[in-house]
């Protein structure tokens, strides 16, 4: 069962994620030394157990992409997921390394770096909100195939996922990320209930 936000939780998680995306791509912006926009967010509210689908709808194609994870543990705990086809990947490591990227590993990396950036601020941002305390796990990155998704394991432990799509701009590089965060039931009724109070 998805616990969904009604229109004005989702207006304020909006604008919350906006403010924590202009911090992220100020400093992306920075650490390119070249102005970075994240658009707007989409936002949606799925059950864990459309997370995979999810997945290959968002990508729209059938070919390898980049998944990073981070878990953050606290009062405001659950983990984060952040999903990048390999165009998006390859052409942030061009533009971090100021080089044509080969090395599989500098792709990686340089993924985990943008990905951290995102991660803690917007989570960062909702434990502000809940007046709580946070604490980041050590991310992981993996290269997937959409057409072995049902040989991956599961993720478990959650019940909800917040789905956030943007769009990172950078020298006209469209470069598209799909963040999300994955709750439990109660970790989200929190959540919703201090959003309700703002």
């Amino acid at each position: 069962m998805t616990h969904s936000f009604n229109p004005q939780q989702e207006d304020v998680l909006k604008e919350l994620i906006n403010v924590s995306f202009g911090l992220s791509a100020s400093l992306i912006g920075d650490m390119l030394d070249n102005h970075a926009k994240l658009h707007i967010p989409e936002i949606s509210n799925i059950a864990i157990a459309n997370l995979d689908k999810k997945i290959v709808e968002v990508l729209g194609e059938k070919h390898d992409f980049y998944l990073t994870k981070q878990r953050f543990l606290g009062s405001f705990n659950g983990e984060v997921l952040f999903v990048f086809n390999t165009f998006s990947a390859q052409a942030f490591s061009n533009l971090l390394l100021q080089q044509e990227v080969e090395d599989e590993g500098d792709v990686k990396a340089s993924i985990l770096e943008l990905t951290n950036i995102i991660t803690s601020a917007c989570i960062g941002k909702f434990c502000e909100i809940i007046d709580g305390e946070t604490i980041f796990k050590v991310p992981s990155i993996e290269k997937r195939e959409i057409s072995r998704m049902d040989e991956y394991a599961k993720i478990e432990g959650y019940d909800n996922v917040i789905v956030i799509k943007t769009a990172l701009d950078i020298e006209k590089e469209n470069i598209l990320g799909h963040m999300f965060i994955l709750l439990n039931n109660q970790m989200l009724e929190q959540l919703k209930r201090t959003i309700d109070k703002l």
